[in-house]
């Protein structure tokens, strides 16, 4: 991954993916069906699809094990991501000030 700003975000959302700091559901509520239409390529579509016909369900984790941080990062809109992040950060009362 050679852009360092998509780099970011797929560790960003490996690490919050990883630490519990929000689930997948949390990723699909802002990475909505019309986000993923949109924005990902027709071969990724079709794998999620196969991989949830294969498993007779499709679940957010279902979804997530085929869009891998990477994939996100490198085809849903970097605001999208950001506001997945955001939303986890002030879940957990982060306010994005320091105190002395």
């Amino acid at each position: 991954m050679s852009d360092p700003r998509q780099a970011w975000f797929a560790r960003m959302m490996e690490s919050g993916l990883e630490n519990s700091i929000f689930a997948p559901s949390d990723v699909l509520a802002h990475a909505t069906p019309d986000v993923l239409a949109t924005n990902l390529p027709p071969e990724l579509l079709s794998k999620i699809l196969a991989a949830s016909l294969a498993a007779g369900a499709m679940t957010p984790e279902r979804v997530l094990e085929t869009l891998t941080p990477e994939v996100l990062a490198a085809h849903v809109p970097h605001d999208v991501l950001w506001a997945c992040i955001a939303a986890a950060a002030a879940r957990a009362g982060v306010t994005g000030t320091r105190s002395s």
